[in-house]
């Protein structure tokens, strides 16, 4: 039990990594602009408004290939043959999925795609680890 608690943590960090390493070339292509921060609203929704559609894609390939990662990571460290920790892994990232989409706003397309693949996407990465 503990291992596979530990793996689904590996996971998640992993996935989260990936992700985070995804975004960073957004922030690389699409800077802030200068002064504004997460606490004024109004110029952030702005500055959200202005990104272009292939940062938004951008986005959604991160949250896509990080789940993918997570579930596999979750499930090759455990070395289980199921894919239930992939599930768990994914859960927990369309958890965050949500909150993050509730407090930074999106157009709905994105966020209809984003919730509609992270489980998914978790799910493949952990039928990919698992022997045959």
């Amino acid at each position: 039990m503990g291992k596979k608690i530990l793996a689904v943590i590996i996971g998640l960090i992993i996935g989260g990594l990936v992700i985070m390493g995804i975004e960073a070339i957004n922030m690389l292509r699409f800077p802030w602009p200068e002064g504004m921060s997460m606490d004024d609203k109004e110029g952030f929704v702005s500055y959200m408004q202005s990104l272009p559609m292939s940062a938004l894609i951008t986005v959604l390939m991160a949250h896509i290939v990080g789940a993918i990662v997570a579930g596999f990571t979750s499930t090759k460290i455990a070395a289980v043959n199921n894919i239930n920790l992939g599930l768990i892994c994914g859960v927990i990232l369309l958890i965050g999925a949500a909150i993050n989409l509730f407090m930074i706003p999106h157009p709905i397309w994105f966020m209809v795609i984003n919730v509609l693949t992270i489980l998914p996407a978790a799910l493949l990465g952990a039928k990919l680890a698992i022997k045959k």
